[in-house]
């Protein structure tokens, strides 16, 4: 087995609160999470059983990720625009037809000044 030392440094406190947050992301001490980024750093495989399972947990942690930040927009723009459906996670979303009261009701004429005289008609 490979003789192992304690190296210490100083980090930025966002740094370690992200640390923390992937260390309980995927259920293991932060030293951990700091021994592999380091081991990944120097091109050192820790590992060797688990490497794929560590770059798909990498994977579906900035995928979940991704899908809350798209989320938020999606709440975002249903909040700014009330005729944008709200879809659920469910598959069997139906979407409640709209009343007559909110139709826009057409103009009697059709204005065309504006248009080239090539095209008024």
């Amino acid at each position: 087995m490979t003789e192992k030392s304690i190296v210490s440094c100083q980090i930025p406190q966002d740094w370690k609160a992200k640390i923390e947050h992937l260390a309980k992301e995927r259920k293991k001490e932060p030293s951990q999470i700091i021994f592999e980024a380091l081991a990944q750093y120097l091109g050192e495989d820790v590992n060797k059983n688990d490497s794929r399972l560590n770059a798909l947990e990498a994977e579906v942690t900035t995928l979940r990720a991704s899908i809350s930040q798209l989320e938020g927009i999606v709440k975002e723009l249903q909040m700014r625009s009330p005729l944008v459906p709200t879809w659920s996670n469910s598959a069997a979303t139906s979407v409640e037809p709209l009343a007559d009261e909110d139709f826009i009701e057409e103009p009697d004429e059709i204005l065309i000044d504006f248009l080239p005289p090539e095209e008024r008609y």
